[in-house]
This record gives C-alpha cells, sequence and structure tokens, in this order.
C-alpha cells in the first residue's frame, strides 16, 4: 500500500497501460466528478465513487490509495486538459478570430464545465501542497505564447518580456478563475470576453517599445 502523504507519491498507484485499465480510471474520474458536481467533497467516498463508476472497489484499489488521490490525479489531468485547449486555440484556431480572444473563450469554457468539481479539485491540489502543479499550465501558455511571435499580439504592440506575460496570463487566468467560481451572470457574455481583450490588449500597447 501508498503509504507516503506527499502530492507525487499518492495521486496514483499504478499507471494505466492497457485500453481497458485508462478506461477503468476513466470511468473512476468521471464517476467522482459526477459526485462532486451534484454532492459536494462531503458525499465522497471510494466506495461511492466505485459504485457510481461501475468498478468493483478492488479494482479501484488498484489505481489509487484512497479518494485524495482519485482528487489529486483528478486535479492534474484537469490542468492539462485546459492548457491544451488554450495552446490550441492560440496557434490552430479560427483564423478570422484573433488569437487573444480564441485563447480567452477556451479558458472560459475550460473553466465553466462541472465549476464546482473543478473548484474542489483545485482546493484539495492546493491544500496538498500543489501550488507549483496549478502555476505550471499558466506558465507553459506563456511561454508558448513568447516563442509564437507577433502574431499573437495586437498590431503595434512590442513584444513583451517574460515578466509582462508573466504579469498578463497570470491576471486573465485569475479573472476567468474568480468569474467561475463565483458563478458570474456575465461569465459567457460577449461583454466579459471584450473586457479581457481590451485588458490584453491595453497591456500590451500601453508598454514602451
Amino acid at each position: 500500500p501508498v503509504t507516503s502523504t506527499s502530492p507525487a507519491s499518492d495521486s496514483k498507484r499504478r499507471l494505466p497501460k492497457r485500453r481497458n485499465a485508462r478506461e477503468t480510471v476513466d470511468a473512476i474520474f468521471e464517476a467522482t466528478a459526477r459526485i462532486l458536481q451534484k454532492d459536494g467533497l462531503a458525499a465522497l467516498n471510494t466506495n461511492r465513487i466505485a459504485e457510481v463508476a461501475g468498478v468493483s472497489i478492488g479494482a479501484l484499489y488498484g489505481y489509487f490509495a484512497n479518494k485524495d488521490a482519485i482528487l489529486l490525479a483528478m486535479a492534474r489531468r484537469e490542468l492539462d486538459a485546459l492548457r491544451d485547449r488554450v495552446a490550441a486555440a492560440l496557434v490552430e484556431g479560427n483564423p478570422d478570430v484573433h488569437p487573444a480572444r480564441r485563447a480567452i473563450r477556451a479558458l472560459i469554457r475550460g473553466y465553466n464545465v462541472r465549476n464546482r468539481a473543478r473548484r474542489i479539485l483545485m482546493e484539495t491540489l492546493f491544500s496538498r501542497g500543489g501550488t507549483e502543479d496549478m502555476a505550471r499550465p499558466v506558465s507553459e501558455i506563456a511561454r508558448l505564447i513568447a516563442a509564437s511571435g507577433a502574431n499573437l499580439y495586437p498590431e503595434g504592440a512590442a513584444a513583451p518580456t517574460p515578466v509582462a506575460l508573466f504579469v498578463l496570463t497570470q491576471a486573465v487566468d485569475s479573472v476567468v478563475r474568480t468569474a467561475t467560481y463565483e458563478n458570474a451572470p456575465f461569465l459567457m457574455s460577449q461583454e466579459f470576453e471584450d473586457e479581457l481583450f481590451w485588458m490584453i490588449s491595453g497591456y500590451l500597447l500601453a508598454r514602451p517599445a
């Protein structure tokens, strides 16, 4: 059995290598998300997760030591998935829409999926010392923006420094995350997207060349 309480060691016990193993883990994650979204953390336990997932409790414990290990693994996967959505929107999206707007839309939609469950996952990760895990996806997006060149910036804007990109990406992520967790009524509105886009544009254009 896993005895360490560090985030790195208790998030998973066995890496799924076969397709049926991946499907089992996916079923466990899906069941956990459904329980969290509907009933909250207090209703979560491994027996209920196994029941909702349609797997045996033995199968669940074959991959995860306890419910916290499931939550930590899910939190990290959610962070990586959101990073991938935003990255794809920046470089592979509709060429008729500015990359910043594509990224904003991807970020909002990513945060707004099962936002109650997502908040519990992030709070669990933070409480278990996972601040670096939470910061990593935003830092990776900042590096992608820096590497992608001027086509991502407003016309006439100077290329931002690493510090400027840190400030900008962290600010946008924080605003969207807060609006999502507070269930802001304007979350999916055009006005909210516009305000975020103007914040990005104004910040970059205000910086000296």
